[in-house]
């Protein structure tokens, strides 16, 4: 074992004094301040370097945007006991680099009322449920300020105000929704008269109540649909909430800055519609002097684990967890590295080398619900895309950097892999995207390349997206059980299969959209077939080209002696599914989708199969051609 004295690992928690207070490891990032915070000239309204008085950063969850946004606060926020006493920020600061700018630090260090908020936990399965958690984080916020009520600059219309944002019952009374909508703008007054400095506002994940309200208003829809009190209004509401809640953005004259973090830039829902000085840093930005900002470098994680020991270990580490790309620069995940030292740091101070390993922590620290929901949409061209991706290589598409959540149920292909680009799943292929894309408007289409960053993500990627039906839909063999019905020509039987998977999965799924009824349930399908057994078909094939179309589904035996051909219908409620299906069948006739198997003296049996689907129900109408 090494004589060598360790830093403590950091806890996995987001709290920067908590981190400096006990001495764990930290890596860096104190030099941001003065990139994010200082002044390029004097001008008009206090603005930031590149002219932004509000600054989104978009990056994936688990790269370290809260702990950012936490140093931020730590350095700025002005004592409350005796303003000008910045003997905390100089102990927590103490050895990093931003000290050694005296100018920057006595310009800013503890000069300014901060508010910082966090929307990271507020999230409910029903708007009312949310509500209630936001309503909980203002209180919590708000209470931080509770000292103000003994100022004796604030008058006594500002104190009952003050009262009202802390006391918890006030707040989640959903008649008082105004009040909490307007609960930023009244802080921030609060402390501009109290200490005569316009405050800065921090606002982390700021977009996880509408990914929620996305998420769970179109369940809801579905859940609810036979409810007739039932009104799926969630995301709607979310919306008028939070736009509300950052209408201080658009007052020029009411914050001295603001820095928000999330994943997506919302930009349809009009929630930054007249800020002015607005400017967003993603993950496709080319501007050098952020690209760094979230995220361990390659230095830092060179270090980091050069500091545990473990820097025999980088070639691992970086094939497991590098592979980002923020422009210039090399980035990996830090919540992977973190938990990559802390799990194998003991087993190689002991000489325990045969049990390090590279796990993957990825796959337990997200959950993309809306990705998996994607997947019955997409078309062959996409399913191409996901094969080139496991196979390592970049594909491309028109990258959508203003998605919104109350659109991905339209499940526009393009806005699927942008979502996976801005999850974290996807990197940009800088070697092969035009720099001139990157510099487009952000409402003007750009063609990008992208790929997998690396083997956690790959792996996550095969387990989590592609093969999803291995554990919520196709358990043991119930694949080869409905295949082998399908070469029987026992359509009841592949019936009565299909027909219970649909009553298990649907249930859990939307399938509230506007792309096409049959490319759901032809991904379904293609989802299902892909768990039966390795060496199952001899062939199988989406959309093949047969006779005079294209037929949906064909697939030959092991043998290579029964053929199936398949043709899906969909349609709504209350459609006769069997002449649907029936239509089916004399599509494939009329189409002579069966032409290439009938002349083939190798195949003894042919059948023909229309299915029709409609919600969680189907029908499916046979025909044995030889």
């Amino acid at each position: 074992m090494s004589n060598k004295n360790f830093l403590p690992l950091p806890t996995g928690n987001s709290d920067f004094t908590d981190i400096r207070a006990k001495n764990r490891y930290y890596v860096d990032k104190s030099p941001y301040l003065k990139t994010v915070f200082s002044e390029d000239v004097p001008a008009e309204g206090s603005v930031v370097a590149d002219g932004s008085a509000v600054l989104l950063f978009t990056r994936p969850r688990r790269f370290g945007k809260t702990l950012l946004m936490d140093m931020f606060e730590s350095f700025l926020k002005i004592s409350e006991s005796n303003p000008g006493d910045t003997s905390l920020q100089k102990e927590l600061f103490k050895g990093l680099k931003i000290l050694e700018d005296k100018e920057f630090c006595e310009k800013y260090m503890g000069r300014f009322p901060v508010i910082f908020i966090s929307l990271k936990d507020v999230g409910g399965t029903t708007f009312e449920a949310t509500y209630k958690m936001f309503a909980d984080t203002v209180y919590e916020v708000a209470n931080q300020y509770k000292y103000l009520l003994n100022s004796t600059k604030l008058d006594d219309d500002d104190k009952a105000i003050l009262r009202q944002l802390t006391d918890i019952n006030y707040l989640e009374d959903d008649k008082n929704s105004s009040r909490l909508k307007k609960s930023l703008k009244h802080l921030s007054a609060f402390l501009y008269k109290e200490y005569g400095i316009r405050p800065i506002l921090l606002i982390d994940e700021y977009d996880v109540p509408l990914a929620n309200a996305s998420y769970h208003d179109t369940t809801n829809k579905k859940l609810y649909s036979n409810d007739k009190s039932f009104v799926a209004d969630y995301h709607e509401n979310m919306v008028t909430l939070i736009k509300g809640f950052f209408g201080i953005l658009k007052d020029k004259n009411t914050l001295t800055r603001t820095v928000l973090t999330g994943c997506l830039k919302v930009a349809k829902n009009s929630l930054f519609t007249g800020v002015n000085n607005f400017s967003v840093n993603s993950v496709t930005d080319n501007e050098r002097k952020y690209t760094g900002i979230i995220g361990f470098t390659k230095e830092e994680t060179q270090k980091f684990l050069k500091d545990y020991e473990l820097d025999d270990y980088a070639t691992i580490v970086k094939e497991h967890y590098d592979g980002y790309r923020f422009f210039d620069k090399e980035m990996f995940c830090p919540w992977d590295v973190v938990k990559f030292v802390r799990k194998n740091f003991d087993f190689k101070q002991n000489r325990e080398l045969q049990k390090i390993v590279a796990g993957n922590y990825w796959a337990d620290s997200t959950s993309d619900k809306s990705l998996s929901d994607y997947i019955g949409y997409l078309t062959d061209k996409d399913n191409q895309r996901m094969q080139d991706l496991i196979d390592g290589k970049s594909i491309s598409f028109k990258l959508n950097e203003s998605m919104n959540y109350d659109t991905l149920s339209e499940h526009n292909s393009d806005d699927f892999w942008s979502l996976l680009l801005h999850t974290g799943y996807l990197t940009v292929d800088f070697e092969k995207t035009d720099e001139n894309e990157l510099t487009k408007d952000s409402s003007s289409d750009k063609n990008i390349f992208a790929r997998i960053p690396n083997l956690e993500i790959k792996e996550c990627f095969t387990n989590n997206i592609q093969n999803r039906f291995n554990t919520e839909v196709v358990p043991n063999n119930i694949a080869d059980t409905l295949a082998n019905s399908l070469f029987e020509g026992k359509a009841d039987t592949a019936s009565d299969t299909i027909f219970e998977l649909l009553q298990r999965y649907i249930s859990i799924r939307d399938t509230a959209t506007k792309a096409p009824f049959e490319n759901y349930y032809h991904g379904f399908l293609n989802g299902l077939f892909s768990n039966c057994s390795k060496g199952f078909f001899s062939e199988y094939h989406s959309n093949c080209e047969a006779g005079d179309g294209y037929a949906d589904i064909v697939f030959k035996s092991k043998r290579e002696d029964k053929a199936v051909i398949i043709e899906i219908k969909a349609a709504s409620a209350g459609a006769d599914l069997i002449t649907l299906s029936e239509n089916a069948v004399a599509q494939i006739d009329r189409k002579n989708y069966a032409e290439p198997f009938v002349q083939s003296r190798m195949i003894s049996s042919i059948y023909t199969y229309g299915i029709a689907f409609s919600g969680k129900n189907c029908f499916i109408t046979c025909k044995k051609i030889k």
